[in-house]
């Protein structure tokens, strides 16, 4: 059984798109094929009395001649090169169907870019692979201090904090992954000041039970790999940014509900994903 593996990166233009190309051959395997996907729409001309549309033939065959610059600049093996009419993010999640991670870029620095049919969301909803969306101002690749976010679980066979945890320490170059589970008391529930009767020492302590678990749960770990259980205060998307000014990835998992209500009603992933300082990984 060949262990070669599937990655799929989106490329256009932009400056973020060349950092997530440039992330997944850091990360890539020498064995493993890197698809390199670049979209490409028919433009319309328009004014007040007509729409002329430009021949397709032309674009497409422009695209072609601009992805095949690239690979030859790049001059790697691994790169294969696609060109796909339509939608980036729909190209992306077709071409992903059987590989084992989709990379993108984002340039968005807000939960509204995210909400506005990019092509980093768009994958995020749609794809049931892992996806890595590489934002920061000088991403580092391959990660060597990664950190996961993790939460309590019923079934380990089936909790997204265990299956990030154990997708983290694979990645090549790691070396330390710190699981961080977050906890936070709403406004509502205890005003404008915490309450004396409030046990915040017995609060962290559950809510390192639950690191701890996780760890537990996702071991036995590579050799060379240092895995720690830590809690922090606050919601989990803003404990998760805070800590990815120290991170060169942010990894965390999803229970993969879908759909536009994630980003209305503050998602971890989503809100990680707007505003991380490093690339996040996002998996099912």
């Amino acid at each position: 059984m060949s262990d070669t593996r599937t990655v799929v990166v989106g490329v256009d233009a932009s400056v973020e798109s060349q950092q997530a190309l440039t992330w997944a051959r850091a990360i890539a395997r020498s064995d493993d094929r890197i698809v390199v996907v670049h979209a490409w729409e028919i433009p319309l001309m328009t004014s007040y009395d007509m729409v002329v549309a430009v021949d397709s033939a032309e674009v497409e065959q422009m695209a072609k001649q601009g992805l095949d610059e690239l690979v030859v600049k790049l001059d790697d093996p691994r790169i294969v090169p696609v060109t796909h009419r339509g939608h980036a993010g729909r190209g992306l999640v077709e071409e992903g169907e059987d590989a084992d991670l989709v990379v993108v870029g984002h340039r968005g620095n807000s939960r509204l870019a995210l909400m506005l049919g990019s092509t980093a969301n768009y994958v995020l909803h749609h794809t049931q692979q892992p996806v890595v969306v590489v934002r920061g101002e000088d991403p580092t690749s391959p990660p060597r201090r990664v950190v996961v976010g993790v939460d309590d679980f019923d079934d380990p066979e089936d909790s997204p904090s265990v299956r990030a945890l154990q997708w983290a320490v694979t990645l090549p170059g790691v070396q330390e992954v710190r699981a961080v589970h977050a906890w936070f008391l709403p406004p509502l529930a205890v005003g404008m000041f915490v309450p004396t009767s409030t046990d915040l020492e017995a609060m962290d302590e559950g809510a390192q039970a639950v690191a701890d678990r996780v760890v537990a749960s996702a071991g036995p770990f590579p050799e060379g790999v240092t895995v720690t259980a830590e809690v922090a205060r606050g919601t989990g998307g803003f404990a998760l940014i805070e800590a990815s000014r120290d991170a060169d990835l942010v990894v965390v998992g999803r229970r993969g509900r879908g759909g536009f209500s994630e980003l209305l009603l503050g998602s971890t992933s989503a809100e990680t994903a707007a505003h991380s300082h490093a690339p996040v990984a996002v998996i099912r």
